[in-house]
């Protein structure tokens, strides 16, 4: 099995638990890394006043509670829109009332939309995954929308990217997963039993 064909097995297996999850165990752990995120961007130095996250589904770690979460520490939420050619364009985020199916039938703003270099901003970019190693090497879901703009973040940055974070359910942090050499790891994992900080991280 090569190695994409070990990804996508992977990204099988994962998605499957998740899915098997009860809704007091989703509630529990969605409330506990609700919680831990908030708590990071407190102990942040100074307010952040943006940040870029993401809408979780039903089975995402955070669930219906993260964005009110990150909302009551951060005044600018900057939410993804899926774009042409796998690129991911920014909207501000104000509020569940204005957000419309988007793309991939992800709840996504409707306000003006911002290129990458929007992410140059933010304080702490919230990346979704399935897991990730104990480095922090991500598991995605295997567009390669976040993988393309963390690439052109960086290029934009030159190397300088803003703090970036995951959030995962217990039992997400795995040594058996498959890496690549262009995989990038995260600066933050956040899971229901804590926030762990990566020896790269900022």
């Amino acid at each position: 099995m090569d190695i994409r064909e070990a990804k996508k097995d992977m990204r099988t297996r994962l998605l499957q638990a998740r899915r098997g999850m009860s809704d007091s165990d989703l509630h529990r752990e969605d409330s506990a890394v609700a919680s831990y995120t908030a708590s990071l961007l407190r102990a942040r130095s100074g307010t952040p006043s943006t940040i870029a996250a993401y809408m979780p589904r039903r089975g995402e770690p955070g669930g219906t509670l993260l964005l009110n979460a990150l909302h009551t520490q951060a005044p600018t939420i900057l939410l993804p829109i899926s774009g042409e050619n796998g690129v991911l364009e920014w909207s501000t985020y104000k509020g569940e009332m204005a957000l419309r199916p988007g793309k991939l039938a992800i709840p996504e703003p409707t306000g003006d939309r911002f290129p990458t270099a929007a992410l140059t901003e933010c304080d702490v970019i919230f990346v979704p995954a399935l897991a990730c190693t104990p480095s922090g090497i991500r598991l995605g879901k295997g567009g390669g929308y976040y993988d393309r703009a963390l690439a052109e973040l960086d290029r934009l940055t030159r190397g300088k990217t803003p703090t970036t974070a995951v959030l995962l359910y217990n039992g997400e942090i795995r040594d058996d997963l498959p890496v690549e050499d262009h995989d990038r790891a995260v600066d933050i994992i956040i899971t229901p039993t804590g926030i762990r900080h990566l020896n790269h991280a900022d």
